[in-house]
Order: C-alpha cells, then structure tokens, then sequence
C-alpha cells in the first residue's frame, strides 16, 4: 500500500522574517528601545536577518515618518543588493510606529564609533572632490583628523561610513566613482557638509529635467575593428535598481545595414520596434540599460530579476524576428559588471 508524502515548502527566510516581525518582532524590538536596552532584542533580531543572508548589515534608528526605522541593507556588497530590496519589496506598509529601509540614510550630525578607534563626529570630515563627465562619478578623497592615529583598514571603513553618513548610501553608490582614504590633510580639503550640493548638482547634469535617468551615445571600434555605436542609460549603477540582477544579452542581426555596420532608417526601425516589443513583454520584471550596434547586428543590454521567468519571457519574445537568428545569453551579474565597459 503506498503512501502519499506531504512535499515541504521550500524555505522562505524573507516571509519567515515578516511573519514573526508582524506577529511579535515589531512589539519586542520597539519595547526593548523603549526600555532603553536595545541589546536584549539584538541576537533574535540579527538571527533572523541572517537566514536571509548571513552578510547582510542591518542597523535600527529614528524614522522619518515613523518613530523608529529598521534598515537590513547590502552595505556595499553589490552581490547582496537584491536580497536586501526583496526583503523591503514584502514588508509590510509603514505605520506610525515603524518604517523600513534597505539603504542607510543621513546622519549628518552623527558620531561615528568604531571598534579601535576614538569617536569621529562626521562633521569634523574634510574632502577633496573631482568630478568626471566621461564617468558620470565624482571621484572624493576623505580625511579625518582621527585618521592619522588609525591603521589603513579602519581608515577605510570610516570613509565608506563618513561618506554615508553626509550623503545616504543610495547618492554615495549611485554618484561617488573613486574612494580615496587620505590619512594626511590635504591642502585642498572643503568640509564634508559642502558634499551634498556638489553631488546634488553633478546629479541634476547628468539626469533628465525630470530627474529620470539620461541616456548617452557613445562611439569606438568593435574587437573585430568595426566602427561601434552604443546607447547607454546614466547612470549605469546597480543601486538603482538592485532587484536586477541578472543580465541577458540579446544578440539581434539585421539586415539592411550600411558600408559601415549600422542600420539603415527601415533596418533601426526594426530594431526599435523589437525593443519596445521586448520592454512591454518585461513589465516591471526587467530593463533595457544599453544597447551596441556594430558590423551588422545589435547587442541589447537587459537586466532582469531572476526570481522571475524574465529571461525566459525574452527569449519566447524574439522568436518572431524574420532578419535572422537572435542569440540570447543569461548570467547572473548583481554588480552589472557586463556593462561595465560601458561606464
């Protein structure tokens, strides 16, 4: 006689979190700040959180609409960005006693305190700043007056903390190229606070009048030596858009093409009609963030959510391309390194 098995649901860590968040966690931790002992709530609260994913950093504060904040971020580690967004994307709507982040926000009048080193207020930070058009980055060096005391390692934690501190995480991934930890101070320094217009700024120039991202025309040689045209989305961070994290390259031949490789007017009407064919097919579950046409074929730069059937949408999509075989790779890449070239 033979038995049927209840099959296990997969595990969960993200709804697993919620539920016991929605149930009891929200009271537990809100009355352990309340009584003033935060630290009685912090093994189950970071327990949780690494059944999502072990590296991830979290961190619990004053909110801007509601009293308290509970932020789990990927604390820079590109490849933990998605996780992070996943676990904001199902928690429950904010109320007046909590709301939630997945990014660090301002704390310009903070204090930071690091193991091994003195209280550095972030307001006693100098910078030196280089902006760089061709990188859409503005490239900083940071000091603090602690720095000179401190080894090479902690000086650069501090930075990385100092600069989101004044700026938030989000501005300081999506617009800071090149971190530079000086231990001297150098001649050049601005105050930190002044950092924030200066990014601001460089931001508003880079982006449409709208604040949605621009899109920049490039022009090079191909590996073969062919003349190479590229439309690229700036800013090309994945910061942006963290739940992306997965790249398929879609490979378009067309026919029609000029002396030099590119599409004739009906050829690039094709094309543009296949990716806007490609993008509605996506909804909110993928991106087109670049494309290269060289030498008589089009590469399309997508960036889909791989807990989706995305990848496999597109590739049922360009079946119906009548100019020849479409190719179409997929890989997961959470720090968009396939278009990196493209920065």
């Amino acid at each position: 006689m033979a038995f049927l098995k209840r099959r296990r649901k997969p595990a969960d860590p993200v709804g697993d979190f919620w539920a016991w968040w929605t149930d009891s966690g929200a009271r537990l931790v809100a009355d352990a700040i309340a009584a003033g002992n935060p630290q009685s709530i912090v093994g189950e609260l970071a327990g949780r959180i690494d059944r999502i994913e072990p590296e991830l950093a979290w961190e619990l504060g004053p909110g801007l609409h509601a009293e308290h904040v509970l932020v789990v971020t990927a604390a820079g580690n590109p490849g933990l960005r998605a996780a992070a967004r996943r676990w904001l994307r199902a928690a429950p709507a904010a109320d007046e006693l909590w709301e939630y982040a997945d990014l660090r926000r301002p704390t310009p009048d903070a204090v930071l305190r690091l193991e091994g080193a003195p209280p550095m207020p972030v307001a006693e930070t100098l910078v030196t700043v280089q902006p760089d058009d061709a990188a859409a980055a503005i490239h900083v060096g940071v000091h603090h007056p602690a720095y000179p005391g401190l080894p090479r390692q902690l000086q650069q934690t501090a930075t990385f903390l100092l600069l989101d501190a004044i700026l938030g995480e989000e501005l300081v991934e999506t617009w800071i190229g090149a971190i530079e930890s000086l231990a001297r101070r150098p001649d050049d320094a601005a105050p930190i606070g002044d950092l924030l217009a200066q990014v601001a700024a460089f931001a508003a120039h880079h982006t449409a009048s709208d604040g949605t991202p621009s899109w920049r025309l490039l022009e090079g040689r191909s590996s073969e030596g062919d003349r190479l045209v590229a439309s690229v989305e700036i800013p090309l961070r994945p910061i942006r858009l963290p739940q992306l994290d997965t790249h398929v390259g879609v490979r378009v031949p067309f026919t029609g093409a000029r002396e030099d490789g590119l599409p004739e007017p009906a050829a690039l009407d094709s094309l543009r009609a296949l990716e806007d064919h490609l993008t509605t097919r996506l909804g909110d579950s993928g991106r087109l963030l670049a494309h290269e046409t060289s030498g008589g074929s089009r590469l399309l730069h997508f960036y889909v959510d791989g807990n989706t059937p995305a990848a496999e949408q597109l590739r049922v999509a360009v079946t119906g391309w009548q100019h020849g075989q479409v190719e179409l790779t997929v890989d997961a890449d959470p720090g968009w390194e396939q278009v990196g070239h493209l920065r």
